[in-house]
């Protein structure tokens, strides 16, 4: 195992250009792999060279997909905690030792709660809006 196997994942799994590789390139930040490509990174990253992912929390490296009226009001787990890149250096040393190899800082992530609560405020409320509109047009 050697980083030219974890570049050849990398291009075949997420079309990485060649030339934007280096063992220390960010995933996210140099590599544009976020949100829910992140997300499937990691479960064929893992699923490929049979790493156990039991102590990989998500949220200190990538962010969610798409928009979230929700966390405007109370914060994503994402963005409770400081990230902390992932680049090919650690995916070979992950899968070098078939676990995942950060160790992560004491943290505590807020409920989310909140944040789905709003989130289905807003959607029933516009729901119901757009229901009314619909009744009112054959009123």
């Amino acid at each position: 195992m050697d980083i030219e196997e974890i570049y050849n994942f990398l291009e075949k799994s997420q079309g990485v250009s060649r030339s934007k590789l280096s063992p220390k390139a960010d995933l996210c930040s140099d590599l544009g792999i976020d949100g829910d490509d992140f997300f499937e990174l990691a479960e064929d990253f893992a699923s490929k060279y049979n790493i156990s992912m039991n102590t990989y929390w998500w949220y200190f490296h990538h962010s969610e997909e798409g928009f979230n009226i929700g966390a405007l009001f109370s914060p994503a787990p994402y963005q409770q905690v400081e990230r902390i890149p992932v680049t090919p250096e650690v995916l070979l040393l992950a899968a070098t030792t078939k676990t995942w190899p950060i160790s992560y800082p004491e943290h505590k992530i807020n409920s989310r709660r909140t944040e789905n609560l709003i989130n289905k405020i807003i959607i029933i409320t516009l729901l119901g809006f757009a229901a009314i509109c619909a009744l009112s047009q054959f009123a």
